[in-house]
């Protein structure tokens, strides 16, 4: 039965032709034990009756169940603005490497379900000034498996190199038809490939280079030799581990930036909060204290450049406000204690004196205080959800202020029950935040049973998951 299923994934009509990575067609029983796993939080649909696809237009509509339930996973890629420019999505599943590595049948199933999943979700929400960049096979390049979402922003990064080489001729026509319909084509960089590659990398509109296992020389070289090739290409660092490394290739031709050095909490020795910081301090924890308005709006008068930031944001169109508001109590009251308390702790993130990446630090920040709010909305009460909203947003200052965690608490007056959840990863708010943090990983094992620990239903992470990402791009446009 598994075969038959295999074979009707593949298509019948299909001309049979061995996997060009293991030179075999079916599975091994290796391979089918990892895809009845995938199968087990991806199960795909009968192609025989395709369900109605529902694109969510915009973040209030209610969310359809997709077809096929599985964990989407993103991590931002910075551009040369240290600004968020795209997400890579992924499965959140463990065994991507080997997945990748196994047969044909497995890596067209394993890109199926992403994209129909990426479809499902309404990623075109977030395309409009972002790019989604979506590993995929080689081997489904043959197939209209990669046809589902809009071409809107979409990179496709293929690999592996040497299944484009297998199959020179399909592999380049299926890259051709690709660019015809508008989507954009990734490549990763190999060494010892360059002449064999030249054909694809015409049809290429960026190169990633993984500067975890190449010295700049290399490094060097791998660039200049696509350009000979393909004068427009964009170069994309991948695998970045470390700030020192990011350094490094912000020297270099790069156009994008990515990998875990984006939240890497280095050298955290507890060093002084600067000026500015410390009075958005002194102010959040006056606010927690329940100062009065005459005692805040003292406070604020004493900070000039503060007081200009609050008026300015008050007056913003977003706001929606018909008649200006001049005086800081008018701007207090109109804004509200919990809004107020809200827009100083985003301040914390963009009113350093060095700013480096904190505008990318904020903007995951956003998106895990969203998300993890959005998760305890039927659970939570209001009050209870801006506190939570609060942590999320705490849970990368420590990465922002360059101090371990405790040491940013003693800073600021916070409740027992959100200290406990940065600090412990215990309490109510724990598994909201969590998960919200464990949607930014690759492990849909436990992304599986923190949702089922709330209540809430795969499908169902998927869509609010896009809802925060989207909601924070927005705010800070």
């Amino acid at each position: 039965m598994l075969d038959r299923f295999f074979r009707m994934l593949m298509g019948n009509k299909a001309r049979p032709r061995k996997d060009a990575g293991h030179g075999r067609l079916f599975p091994s029983r290796r391979e089918q034990a990892a895809f009845r796993k995938l199968n087990v939080v991806a199960p795909l649909v009968s192609e025989a009756n395709p369900p109605p696809v529902k694109v969510v237009t915009h973040s209030s509509s209610p969310l359809a169940a997709p077809p096929d339930k599985a964990i989407v996973c993103r991590e931002a890629i910075l551009g040369k603005d240290k600004r968020v420019a795209g997400y890579s999505l992924s499965l959140g599943y463990k065994i991507n490497p080997r997945i990748r590595a196994s047969s044909i049948s497995i890596q067209r199933l394993y890109d199926k379900v992403l994209t129909r999943n990426l479809q499902n979700m309404g990623i075109q929400r977030l395309l409009v000034h972002r790019l989604a960049f979506v590993d995929v096979s080689a081997s489904s390049l043959e197939t209209s498996v990669l046809d589902e979402p809009q071409p809107q922003g979409i990179v496709y990064v293929v690999g592996t190199n040497t299944q484009l080489l297998a199959n020179h001729e399909f592999s380049l026509a299926g890259l051709m038809r690709l660019k015809t319909l508008g989507y954009r084509i990734g490549l990763r960089a190999a060494a010892g490939e360059k002449s064999a590659m030249a054909s694809f990398l015409e049809q290429a509109d960026f190169l990633f280079i993984d500067i975890g296992n190449s010295d700049i020389p290399v490094i060097s070289d791998q660039i200049e030799a696509a350009l000979r090739q393909a004068p427009a290409i964009k170069f994309v660092a991948t695998n970045i581990q470390t700030l020192e490394e990011y350094s490094v290739c912000a020297g270099l031709p790069f156009a994008y930036y990515q990998g875990p050095f984006i939240t890497s909490r280095e050298a955290l020795d507890a060093p002084k909060v600067d000026a500015g910081r410390a009075k958005i301090l002194d102010v959040l924890n006056r606010l927690r204290n329940e100062a009065e308005l005459a005692e805040l709006t003292g406070l604020l008068r004493q900070n000039l450049a503060l007081s200009y930031k609050l008026l300015r944001y008050i007056n913003s169109p977003g706001m929606g406000l018909i008649h200006p508001v001049v005086t800081l109590e008018q701007a207090l009251i109109v804004l509200g204690r919990q809004k107020f308390y809200r827009w100083l702790t985003l301040l914390l993130f963009t009113s350093g004196k060095t700013p480096g990446l904190d505008w990318a630090v904020m903007e995951n920040a956003l998106i895990r205080a969203r998300l993890a709010e959005l998760f305890a909305q039927n659970d939570l009460s209001a009050d209870e959800r801006d506190e939570l909203f609060v942590a999320g947003l705490f849970s990368l200052l420590d990465v922002v202020l360059s101090m371990p965690m405790d040491v940013v608490l003693k800073q600021v007056n916070l409740p027992p029950v959100v200290n406990e959840a940065l600090l412990s990863q215990a309490g109510k708010y724990a598994p909201y935040l969590t998960l919200a943090i464990a949607c930014e990983q690759s492990d849909s094992a436990n992304i599986v049973a923190l949702a089922q620990a709330i209540g809430q239903d795969i499908w169902r992470v998927n869509g609010l998951h896009l809802d925060a990402m989207l909601w924070a791009q927005q705010l800070g446009e």
